[in-house]
């Protein structure tokens, strides 16, 4: 070829560029870290020996457990007054936090040490606490033991379905017939609908919300953001949702699966609240 290849001015450089307004969603700027509670002092705790020695039998649990075997319960309620509340302040609070309702309500809050949660059960109905015990467990037995106690399977009519729906009625569909073949041979990895990337109506929403109910679990997983996930009243549906630190929805998903896994304690969470619970005891001692 005898021609040269132009040069065109494109405009290179500071300047030569419009600059266009970009709006882009707020990124999450604040995170829950791990922070040494304020440990009381060791001749406090000294003084207690209830409280060291369920300390080291949770430090023996943290060391045998292994994610998916079934938990180990430390039960609370034969201890001292005295011996609960250092064991609340040595423990703290940690990134999780579950709600279950029902006819024997629960509260359980995961300690600072991940994978250890502090259990408080009401079994007659009264105001009181009726029990409280710690676990060590990649998640607590009773929040999937009451996830689904009380659910149902809608029953749907092909001809009630709304005119102005857009994909309620196929995702709906898909759930429930993964969701039986769950309940006959549980899966091993979750079934996920990411609602964020479909065209989604709000009345989208509201036929989905009332067909699959609202169930009786509730997590919130604090982190970057939040997440909250809650159980439907359809057998193994749950919703999760993530929110950045403003609070705005930010990925919107339905899974079936026996619990989601961003509830859950990994191996390596349990292995590392292992060595914070043995600094501590050794600040303790």
């Amino acid at each position: 070829m005898t021609g040269q290849i132009p040069v065109l001015n494109i405009g290179m450089g500071p300047g030569s560029q419009v600059e266009d307004e970009l709006s882009y969603m707020p990124m999450p700027h604040e995170m829950n870290t791990f922070e040494v509670p304020v440990l009381p002092e060791p001749e406090e705790v000294g003084e207690c020996p209830a409280a060291l020695e369920l300390l080291t039998r949770l430090q023996e649990a943290l060391d045998g457990y292994r994610v998916g075997t079934p938990g180990v319960v430390l039960e609370l309620d034969t201890l001292p007054e005295q011996a609960l509340t250092l064991l609340k302040q040595i423990l703290g609070e940690g990134e999780v936090a579950i709600q279950i309702g029902g006819q024997r309500p629960a509260r359980i809050q995961e300690t600072v040490l991940a994978g250890v949660w502090w259990i408080h059960q009401q079994l007659d109905g009264a105001d009181g606490v009726a029990r409280q015990w710690l676990e060590v467990a990649d998640v607590p037995a009773l929040a999937v033991e009451q996830a689904f106690a009380a659910a149902r399977w809608p029953q749907l009519d092909g001809a009630d379905l709304p005119a102005d729906l857009l994909n309620a009625g196929p995702v709906l569909v898909e759930l429930l017939d993964v969701a039986r073949q769950h309940a006959q041979a549980p899966r091993s990895l979750p079934h996920v609908i990411n609602l964020s990337l479909l065209p989604f109506s709000p009345e989208d929403q509201r036929y989905l919300a009332a067909q699959l109910g609202e169930g009786c679990v509730a997590v919130l997983s604090r982190g970057y953001g939040n997440c909250r996930i809650g159980s439907t009243a359809t057998p193994g549906i749950w919703r999760v949702q993530y929110f950045n630190s403003t609070d705005q929805l930010i990925l919107d998903t339905l899974e079936v699966t026996t619990i989601p896994q961003v509830a859950c304690a990994a191996q390596e969470d349990i292995e590392d609240s292992a060595e914070r619970l043995r600094e501590i005891r050794e600040v303790l001692l």
